[in-house]
C-alpha cells in the first residue's frame, strides 16, 4: 500500500514540531518537550559519524531540557540503530502500529452516523480545552504548544455537538492525497455510543480531495484496533521511541 519511509513523512508533516535541524540524514525535533513525536529524532538517512551524530542529539535536548528520544521504524538508518541505542541505554517506549485504508472502504463501513458533526479548519478553544480534558499532559505552557503543533499544518477539525457540553472530538491532518487520524477522544462518560465513529465519518466525508487515510494506535491498545480492523483499516508500518534513560 505504502512504503514505511513515505508513511514517516506523511506522519512528520501531519504533527509538525515546532523546531527541526537537519543532521546528515536525521531529523532532530523539538517542540518544548510536548509529545514525543514532535520531540524525537526521525532517523531517515544513515549519519557519516553515527558516534558523533548520536553525541550531538544528546546534548542538544539536554540544553533544552528534553529526554533524548528516537522513532524507531522499519525505514530507521541505520538499518541497527534499535540496537545501538538500546546498548547506549535507550529504553522501548510506545511500541505503535500504523494502519492505513481507501476513504471510500472506511466510509462505507463506518455507515450512517449516529450523530451529526461540526468540522472546521482550526481547533476553536472548546476543542482545545477537550482535547487537554481527555488526553492532555501539562498545564497551560504544554497547551499552547500542543495548539502550534495543530496549527503547523492543513488539517480538519471535527465536534460533537457544534456547541457546549463537547462529547467528542477528532483531528484529520491533510497531507497531499493522505489523511491523517489524530486526537480522536470521547467523554469516558459517553463512550460505547458511536461518537468515534460518527467523528471519524464525519472528517472522512468532509475530506473531499483525500484518497487514503492512516492512523497510529497502540500495539496494546486491542479495544481500538479492533473497531479499525472492522473499518477496514490494514496496518502499514509500525514503530517505537527509544528513550534515554
Amino acid at each position: 500500500m505504502i512504503a514505511a519511509a513515505h508513511i514517516d513523512t506523511l506522519m512528520n508533516q501531519g504533527w509538525p514540531a515546532a523546531d527541526n535541524t537537519e543532521l546528515d540524514g536525521w531529523v532532530v525535533r523539538r517542540t518544548a518537550g510536548v509529545t514525543l513525536r514532535a520531540n524525537s529524532v526521525l532517523p531517515k538517512g544513515a549519519p557519516f559519524d553515527l558516534g558523533k551524530a548520536l553525541e550531538y542529539v544528546e546534548n542538544l535536548y539536554a540544553a533544552h531540557d528534553i529526554a533524548p528520544s528516537f522513532q524507531v521504524g522499519p525505514a530507521a538508518q541505520p538499518g541497527d540503530l534499535d540496537d545501538r541505542l538500546a546498548a547506549r541505554g535507550y529504553e522501548v517506549r510506545n511500541p505503535t502500529l500504523v494502519m492505513g485504508a481507501e476513504v471510500a472502504d472506511v466510509l462505507a463501513n463506518l455507515g450512517e452516523p449516529t450523530e451529526s458533526v461540526n468540522i472546521s479548519a482550526v481547533p476553536d478553544d472548546s476543542w482545545m480545552d477537550f482535547w487537554w480534558s481527555v488526553d492532555g499532559r501539562g498545564g497551560s505552557a504544554a497547551q499552547a504548544a500542543a495548539r502550534q503543533i495543530l496549527n503547523r499544518g492543513r488539517a480538519l477539525y471535527g465536534v460533537i455537538p457544534s456547541g457546549e457540553p463537547v462529547k467528542a472530538i477528532g483531528r484529520l491532518a491533510l497531507v497531499d492525497d493522505w489523511a491523517g487520524l489524530y486526537c480522536l477522544a470521547v467523554d469516558p462518560a459517553r463512550r460505547r455510543q458511536g461518537l468515534a465513529q460518527a467523528v471519524i465519518h464525519g472528517l472522512l466525508q468532509a475530506a473531499t480531495t483525500t484518497s487514503w487515510v492512516w492512523l497510529s494506535v497502540l500495539e496494546a491498545n486491542t479495544a481500538a484496533r479492533t473497531l479499525y480492523d472492522r473499518l477496514g483499516f490494514q496496518a502499514v508500518s509500525r514503530y517505537h521511541y527509544r528513550v534515554k534513560a
